[in-house]
């Protein structure tokens, strides 16, 4: 059973979370879609990891990743190319709001570039930068270098909770 605390500025689940991925955490999930085709030769071209990073609709209409200032931008994939999407040729990404905390590794600047309260866009490859432009902001910055599950896990330590993770609040 999951139990849910006020704090300043929003709320927290401590319970039960979604994890699609080690890269991708959810504290409270937007809609997922599926239903569009991977444009699988995009994928491919970064390693078929996409997980983290922003999915962008291409002209064809198949899901790739956004570019540079959020262009197409149309929500956070869910998985990598090897995970779910290869059973289905569709790829999973979110939308619509939800909180999601996004590994380090999957970010397009240091983790340290990025404010608390601040927006934040894409690079040409569909990874969240800090933005300086609202117009093209596709997050707001919540958190940044932890992921709480609770108090237990909170105790365990960074690596324990599988490292760093910027907590960002879609705006997809």
């Amino acid at each position: 059973m999951s139990v849910e605390t006020a704090h300043a500025g929003g709320h927290f689940q401590f319970g039960p979370t979604y994890n699609s991925t080690r890269y991708v955490r959810a504290a409270y999930e937007g809609d997922v879609n599926g239903i569009y085709e991977i444009d699988a030769a995009a994928a491919e071209a970064v390693g078929g990891e996409l997980a983290g990073k922003i999915a962008g609709i291409t002209e064809e209409g198949k899901i790739a990743l956004a570019g540079a200032d959020g262009a197409s931008a149309v929500g956070l994939f869910r998985e990598d190319l090897a995970d779910m999407i290869n059973a289905s040729n569709n790829a999973s990404f979110y939308f619509r709001g939800g909180e999601y905390h996004i590994a380090e590794s999957r970010l397009g600047a240091d983790i340290e570039n990025f404010k608390i309260g601040k927006y934040a866009t894409t690079d040409a490859n569909g990874q969240l930068v800090p933005s300086t432009d609202k117009a093209t902001a596709v997050a707001t910055v919540i958190s940044i270098g932890e992921f709480r599950l609770g108090n237990a896990q909170e105790l365990a330590g960074t690596a324990a909770n599988g490292g760093r993770f910027l907590g960002i609040i879609l705006h997809i």
